[in-house]
């Protein structure tokens, strides 16, 4: 029985696959891609982006991956990000 949130043709029938949406939501980015497409955009390889936080080039790699980034560079991270840190308050 097809209720608000399920349509009568989503309904699997026996001995029938069931329906496919008529439109499938798309995939989440992960917030780690946004990261690497961040520092492409400022052209900047990832030993220089990521050395301004401390950071080496593979834990930077890593981040950029999936790796969960620890808070303090997480914080700084942020706040460069959003514009309220530049080049000249981060040492690297």
């Amino acid at each position: 029985m097809p209720n608000d949130f399920v349509s009568e043709s989503m309904l699997a029938r026996p001995g029938m696959p069931a329906a496919m949406p008529a439109v499938m939501p798309l995939p989440m980015r992960a917030p780690h891609a946004d990261l690497r497409q961040f520092r492409i955009s400022k052209r900047e390889s990832q030993e220089k982006f990521w050395g301004r936080f401390g950071v080496t080039q593979s834990s930077g790699s890593r981040f950029e991956t999936g790796l969960a980034i620890p808070a303090p560079v997480a914080i700084l991270l942020k706040l460069y990000v959003n514009g309220k840190l530049n080049d000249g308050d981060l040492q690297g």
